[in-house]
């Protein structure tokens, strides 16, 4: 594997969901009498697994089956949220992910959302014009959740490229963490928040225009 891809994360990278996000976990956690600080918000959900999340939140392990019903029962709540607005795609993540194809650069998705919620994104955006569907990397429960680097791992071993060749695009602290990990050439956060990252010395966007597509030379 002599060349590499540019993965990205989904939610709060390639759509700014992250209102959605806050909105639905918050009417979850009202539901089961859970309080959270903004701060544990960020270190025990966003990022990371279902697993990890729901074993954090109710402080016990988890078989697989309650997982999949506590994720589909949050999951409910947020997609609910999402077609109470208009969905689009990040700004200038369109034009990006055209350049990237037309140049035949492997491209992939690495997300800590599970499978209905893939689904539900792969029909809202057509997905699939510019990603292989093998291609969308998503938690299937088989693989750690970032801060981990096991999903960007996986998904340059799907798009058969060096990930230290790679670049790869990041919003949450857990999952900039994992693209570290991961030894990926470069890691660009995309802050759709305007949130600060102070304890990263990365280079950041608040809109795909921005990125710098010279930095492309490295997984040629």
């Amino acid at each position: 594997m002599s060349r590499g891809g540019v993965i990205f994360d989904f939610n709060g990278t390639l759509f700014w969901d992250s209102e959605y996000q806050e909105t639905s976990w918050d009417k979850y956690l009202q539901e089961h009498n859970i309080e959270l600080t903004p701060e544990q918000k960020r270190e025990y959900i966003h990022g990371r697994n279902g697993k990890d999340t729901f074993e954090i939140l109710f402080n016990r392990s988890m078989a697989n089956d309650e997982v999949e019903r506590r994720t589909e029962e949050k999951e409910v709540i947020y997609r609910n949220e999402c077609l109470k607005h208009a969905m689009e795609l990040a700004p200038g993540a369109i034009s990006l992910l055209q350049h990237l194809k037309s140049e035949g650069i492997p491209m992939a998705i690495a997300t800590a959302a599970g499978k209905s919620n893939v689904d539900f994104f792969i029909e809202k955006f057509g997905l699939l014009q510019y990603f292989d569907e093998k291609h969308i990397i998503y938690n299937d429960g088989t693989v750690r959740g970032k801060p981990h680097p096991d999903l960007f791992e996986k998904a340059a071993a799907a798009l058969e490229v060096d990930k230290e060749k790679s670049i790869i695009f990041e919003d949450s602290s857990s999952g900039i963490q994992a693209a570290l990990r991961a030894k990926a050439a470069a890691v660009v956060i995309v802050n759709s928040t305007g949130s600060r990252y102070s304890e990263f010395d990365l280079p950041q966007i608040s809109h795909f225009d921005q990125f710098n597509r010279s930095l492309l030379e490295v997984v040629r």
